[in-house]
């Protein structure tokens, strides 16, 4: 595989002198650094390349991907551009985003699973699902699923108290993708999918190690269409796993007299407030998979990354601890104090820096444009990192370092747009940010007070790029009672 670079690598601090970006350079950084590959410094061979992104796609990237503005990776006629510049890629997703669609990578991984929602449509499907679905996801809305977020953080820790050897490690990965699977279930479902959530994560991890791999029919642009191993393999369980939300959805339908008490409810309910038209039941079901998939496996692992670093940072664990503590006085975690956690809401900042929910995300563009330095063709597939952008060697001081206080100093929110985009950007910015956000906070209110939490082995501990980014194996840890 070929790297061509088509501006030179550039010191992005230095010219955007963000503050703190100046303030963090003469601080001391711990010495430990967090899980990550190490790029090679020279580009990999091609063959080496198509092995690493089939892989871990994370592991591709050398050295100089981390450097640059702009670069070309592939060969003639089968070009992606990645995208570094954190005014590109406002351009790209925000100022001329009609001008840019999913890439086919992308809808090759997604629609497969989600069909045409939020992640996925085009268009004015788009347009119309996101216009029903945005009050679903206003601050006032989510601040009313508080209870449940609580409720289901409080039952799991009665689970921690009440299993026997505490010495015994937990997979952490597993434990919060049960929590937040209850949570969207409570939340969206009302509990009606509580019963079917072993079948579901079955379901959802055939279809993450076949269809989530990158093949070389997505690399080389093949219609997302295109019958292939993987999906042939993937089948069976896509089937099993949208009848699950398919039948709950046609039970809904069949009750015209039901209270409206849930998020799914809400969606089958609104209009478009543009025509007053609602979403037919086969986008109601697309939508709803999208939430359960989308919003419960990123928060899931974004909660166990967390754990993870306040585990190999015990300082840092402690102060977030502390701070919990003097807000809440060892009484009930409540909504309305969520926001007094300056210091761990750096840390899940920091976290999602790090270890951001979806590594990649891709763009095709619908016509020429200009992007920065770049003239962009017709056709172009854009590749946008937010696992590389996290950690470009101009963006940010001591990058892949753990250190929350970026986020605390004086002018932290200068960090220039596009620099920072664990949720993405623009028009398409994920719907579900405020929900993963209050959940993560919630949750951590709830464990941090009363739960020691010690690595059982950091060196197995390994982030893997699918869709999402997850770490490659159980992610042991011992959870033990104060």
């Amino acid at each position: 595989m070929s790297w061509r670079e088509r501006s030179p690598a550039i010191d992005l601090a230095a010219q955007l002198a963000a503050e703190p970006n100046r303030r963090l350079r003469g601080k001391s950084i711990p010495p430990v650094r967090p899980a990550a590959p190490v790029p090679p410094e020279r580009p990999l061979g091609w063959l080496a390349a198509l092995k690493a992104l089939r892989q871990n796609p994370i592991t591709a990237f050398p050295e100089g991907a981390y450097e640059a503005r702009t670069l070309e990776i592939g060969r003639s006629g089968r070009r992606l551009l990645l995208v570094n510049d954190p005014a590109a890629i406002q351009h790209i997703l925000v100022d001329n985003a009609t001008n840019y669609r999913k890439s086919v990578q992308q809808r090759r991984l997604l629609q497969p699973a989600l069909g045409d929602g939020l992640l996925t449509a085009e268009g004015e499907a788009w347009r119309s699902a996101r216009r029903i679905a945005a009050p679903l996801f206003s601050p006032r809305a989510i601040g009313a699923l508080f209870d449940d977020m609580s409720s289901a953080a409080n039952a799991m820790t009665d689970r921690w108290r009440t299993r026997g050897d505490t010495s015994t490690p937990l997979d952490l990965v597993a434990e919060f993708q049960r929590l937040t699977y209850e949570i969207v279930s409570r939340t969206v479902f009302s509990g009606a999918l509580d019963e079917d959530r072993i079948r579901v994560h079955a379901h959802m991890a055939i279809y993450f190690e076949t269809l989530g791999r990158l093949d070389l029919a997505g690399l080389l642009n093949l219609p997302p269409w295109l019958p292939t191993p993987a999906r042939l393999r993937a089948r069976p369980a896509l089937q099993a796993f949208r009848s699950v939300v398919d039948r709950v959805v046609g039970e809904r339908e069949q009750e015209s007299d039901r209270e409206i008490v849930d998020l799914l409810d809400r969606l089958m309910a609104a209009p478009d407030p543009t025509n007053g038209r609602s979403l037919p039941p086969e986008a109601v079901s697309d939508n709803v998979l999208t939430f359960l998939a989308a919003g419960h496996e990123t928060t899931g692992n974004a909660l166990a990354w967390t754990l993870y670093l306040l585990a190999l940072f015990p300082e840092a664990a402690e102060r977030a601890r502390e701070e919990v503590r003097s807000v809440f006085k060892g009484g009930s975690v409540t909504r309305s104090d969520l926001d007094r956690l300056v210091f761990t809401r750096a840390v899940i900042n920091e976290t999602l820096r790090l270890y951001p929910p979806a590594p990649f995300m891709g763009r095709e563009a619908l016509g020429p444009d200009r992007a920065g330095e770049r003239e962009i063709p017709a056709g172009a597939q854009i590749v946008i990192s937010p696992w590389i952008v996290h950690r470009h060697r101009g963006l940010w001081p001591q990058p892949d370092s753990f250190c929350p206080e970026r986020f605390l100093l004086p002018g932290a929110e200068l960090f220039p747009r596009g620099s920072f985009i664990p949720f993405g950007l623009g028009p398409r910015i994920c719907i579900g940010q405020g929900f993963a956000v209050q959940e993560i906070l919630t949750v951590l209110a709830t464990i941090l007070p009363g739960f020691r939490f010690t690595l059982a082995d950091a060196p197995s501990v390994f982030p893997q790029a699918r869709i999402t980014l997850q770490p490659r194996q159980a992610l042991a840890m011992r959870v033990e009672p104060y």
